[in-house]
């Protein structure tokens, strides 16, 4: 089978750690007596009392305010999480022992964090074929309290999930299904996650979610068994939670879920990290460029990359479609708010800027540099959804990098204006 798509694996070595599954049980491992955690560590845990679906925050000077604030993050030591995560009572912060019913999830290096538990998974290595493109920082655990999860979402390298405790649901999607999803922005601090509650979606505010196809691969991973998912494939994880024929979502092995990740290197993302690379900053000299200069720059870029690229795309079309009515529009009472809206733009191009021969010789230089790389992003590309994603991240960089994230939707818009 391709290795661009999901697929579950049998492997010898996920089913050797997990002969006997209960040594990988919260109180076992982070508790018991053969614990690997020291007593004393504090790890960094995820809560949240609104939803059970956590985010990772990308927070940086060049990304959006996240208007709803990141989920809460709380010190506990490891046999505090053990208990926890077995939803034993513990004491709140009044001191009265109760149970804790809010979703908890944590992740970190097992090296950094652990690194006696790498006895336990020997030949880690293995999980992926090419030792070379492995992340030098080496596997990761997950832990997360029953009901708990990953919001939808897709990474930028080749991942093998293998399951140590617990059960886990894993829905993956195609990369094509990025505007049904309604991803974040690349400018927002959860770039590359779905802005839909899939308990709940709002099919009003998310209007593409209706048309999301069924999952490629839907699986219930126990413990020993593994998934590969390819770098830029949206998977939705959930912990002990599983729907049985068709009904809806309940309980199936209530508890944790405690698992294992190793992320690889995918030529996707490195030929994609190659076009950022020389795509970014074509005006280096325009240290302060004005909005007007930004729409025309961001015009001839955009409209001559997608000559160069000799695609079915139209790139009107595509800007508003993929990038500004899936990302933008259902952030639009939030994030656009700081910046007006998009009708601004009509008013702020009275006086349009004209390219001098020096500026238009910058733009067909950059577009040259990038195509060569944009032919090997087409060649590993099977599905044909990878170049809409790199393509809006690349749309979304320019316009960062000359009026800043909270005027991304703004300019796009005004270039849209130019045809009109």
């Amino acid at each position: 089978m391709s290795p661009s798509v999901p697929r579950l694996l049998c492997l010898d070595i996920t089913k050797r750690w997990t002969r006997d599954p209960t040594i990988w049980s919260p109180q076992k491992l982070l508790a018991g007596d053969a614990s690997f955690f020291p007593a004393s560590l504090s790890l960094s845990v995820k809560r949240s009392l609104t939803s059970r679906f956590f985010m990772y925050e990308e927070n940086a000077g060049m990304k959006l305010k996240d208007e709803n604030g990141p989920t809460q993050v709380v010190q506990l030591s490891p046999s505090e999480l053990a208990d926890i995560l077995n939803e034993q009572p513990v004491d709140d912060a009044a001191g009265n022992n109760r149970m804790v019913h809010q979703h908890h999830y944590c992740t970190f290096p097992v090296e950094n964090t652990a690194p006696g538990l790498l006895s336990q998974i020997k030949d880690y290595e293995k999980l992926h074929d090419d030792h070379r493109l492995l992340d030098p920082r080496g596997p990761s655990l997950w832990m997360g309290s029953s009901g708990s999860g990953t919001q939808a979402h897709y990474d930028v390298a080749d991942n093998v999930i293998c399951q140590l405790f617990g059960t886990k649901r894993i829905r993956c999607y195609s990369p094509k299904a990025a505007s049904a999803l309604h991803v974040f922005p690349d400018a927002h601090p959860r770039a590359r996650k779905s802005q839909v509650n899939f308990d709940n979606p709002d099919h009003t505010l998310f209007s593409n979610f209706s048309s999301l196809p069924p999952p490629e691969i839907d699986v219930e991973l126990g413990p020993g068994s593994a998934l590969f998912i390819p770098a830029f494939w949206f998977h939705h994880v959930e912990n002990g939670i599983v729907e049985k024929n068709g009904s809806p979502l309940q309980l199936g092995d209530p508890g944790p879920s405690i698992s294992l990740n190793l992320f690889a290197l995918s030529k996707s993302m490195m030929v994609a990290q190659n076009i950022f690379r020389d795509a970014s900053r074509p005006f280096k000299s325009a240290t302060e460029p004005h909005f007007e200069f930004a729409v025309t720059a961001l015009h001839a870029l955009s409209w001559k990359l997608f000559k160069g690229l000799n695609v079915e795309y139209e790139p009107s079309k595509f800007i508003q479609k993929h990038l500004l009515d899936t990302r933008y529009a259902p952030l639009r009472n939030e994030t656009l708010k700081h910046s007006g809206n998009y009708t601004r733009g009509r008013e702020r191009l009275r006086m349009r800027s004209k390219l001098t021969v020096e500026e238009e010789e910058i733009i067909s230089n950059c577009i040259a540099r990038i195509l060569p790389h944009f032919a090997s992003l087409c060649e590993e590309d099977d599905d044909d959804g990878i170049l809409p994603l790199v393509v809006c991240h690349l749309f979304e960089l320019w316009a960062v990098e000359l009026v800043g994230a909270s005027s991304v939707a703004e300019v796009w818009e005004a270039v849209l204006l130019l045809d009109v």
